[in-house]
């Protein structure tokens, strides 16, 4: 396959991109073409690196298309409106509802993903078996980790710790966690202690829900990042939310924060999730983590999806360039520079998140996994929220869209 006058992310003028075998095995102005090659203009359209959307839920996703039964909008109710759903579950509709939101993602050029499953006494493992046929089948078009979520807790949740086993050894890629269900900051400890044993014995990585409340006492972050340093697990544990630190004091968020850099940990915020902080009075919550200030001190931070039309979050499409612009808006970054920031989000700092085993970005001898989107660049990508004209995986078309977008180069 043949790119022609394609224009990257990082470079003013337009290039042609050659890719063979699945890679990129040239990336040059006026390129050649050779017989038997497809041959796609990219007339000037931003091309990208693919999409990838570190925290997902793909169990739950869909289960509110129907409308909800709601009289207050919060965290607290979400999760017992979620309860009622699970316990219709089948490994069936779950398999239905994630196939149709993994194809919805990849239409809008997002090509990984990491799901949370809920792992719990309700449903047992019928999510993760669901989630498992939905990636087996979608695996040509997705690649997929799965954590194994105890949304309702470990020890508030009897008989949850040994599922958690039974679901790594069932094929789940990575363990998670919410010490914040537990009864007591004791037993949250116990909760992250646990999460490590688990990852340590199968030698995975660490993606858990932490501190996502208003909460000023809230101490998981910062104990689970010391659990990252005292195990060597640098660069390998991620936490989800993390809001609680942006209502704690400026002395005591710094010291968390240069914790966190120091163990390379990552962070994603999900700022739709905003909705369900709670009716606050004026001046409302914005239900985020500290996203510029982590990002000024080289934290690596992403921003993904969470969720779409579920008991927790009535909206969402699956679009990046939708909740990379509301995490444009919500963390206040404004200027052309600034939005290359958020791109990184849905890109290579999400990608860092899922650690890619192999390179990841347009560059020769990476996978060509890539977006050609009708923008001339990324600040009018997320404005108009452009159309991807092309979804290309491992050299591939696997998403082929007659644009509408309004761009005239």
């Amino acid at each position: 396959m043949l790119i022609k006058n394609a224009k990257l992310v990082d470079r003013k003028e337009e290039l042609d991109i050659l890719i063979k075998d699945g890679r990129f095995t040239s990336i040059e102005k006026n390129i050649d073409k050779e017989n038997e090659m497809d041959i796609i203009d990219a007339k000037g359209c931003i091309v990208t690196p693919t999409f990838v959307n570190p925290h997902m839920h793909l169990d739950k996703v869909y289960t509110a298309v129907g409308g909800r039964e709601s009289k207050v909008e919060t965290l607290e109710e979400s999760i017992e409106i979620m309860h009622d759903l699970k316990r219709e579950y089948t490994v069936e509709n779950v398999k239905r509802r994630a196939l149709r939101a993994i194809k919805d993602c990849v239409s809008f050029g997002t090509t990984k993903i990491r799901t949370s499953v809920d792992i719990d006494n309700i449903i047992d493992l019928i999510g993760l078996k669901g989630v498992l046929a939905a990636k087996e089948e979608c695996k040509e078009i997705c690649d997929i980790q799965i954590i194994a979520f105890p949304q309702e807790g470990i020890f508030t949740n009897k008989g949850t710790e040994e599922l958690l086993w039974e679901a790594m050894e069932a094929g789940a890629d990575v363990i998670g966690g919410m010490p914040a269900a537990e009864w007591t900051d004791e037993y949250s400890k116990k909760h992250v202690n646990l999460v490590f044993e688990i990852a340590k014995s199968y030698d995975v990585d660490i993606d858990m829900h932490i501190d996502q409340t208003k909460d000023i006492f809230a101490r998981s972050l910062e104990y689970t990042a010391m659990r990252t340093l005292e195990e060597n697990y640098h660069g390998r544990v991620t936490g989800g939310h993390c809001t609680s630190i942006s209502y704690q004091n400026d002395a005591h968020a710094k010291k968390v924060m240069e914790l966190l850099k120091l163990v390379d940990f990552n962070v994603c915020t999900n700022p739709q999730v905003l909705a369900i902080m709670g009716i606050d009075s004026e001046p409302r919550t914005r239900g985020v983590t500290r996203i510029r200030e982590m990002v000024e001190m080289g934290i690596n931070v992403a921003t993904a999806q969470d969720t779409i039309c579920d008991g927790f979050h009535i909206f969402g499409t699956g679009d990046p360039l939708d909740y990379g612009l509301l995490c444009a808006y919500i963390s206040q970054y404004n200027t052309p520079a600034s939005v290359k920031i958020i791109f990184n989000m849905i890109t290579k700092n999400a990608a860092k998140i899922l650690s890619v085993d192999d390179k990841y970005g347009i560059e020769v001898g990476n996978k060509a996994d890539l977006n050609i989107i009708d923008a001339p660049n990324i600040q009018e990508a997320f404005r108009l929220r452009a159309d991807r004209k092309y979804v290309i995986k491992n050299g591939k078309i696997i998403v082929e869209n007659k644009s509408t977008t309004k761009f005239n180069k």
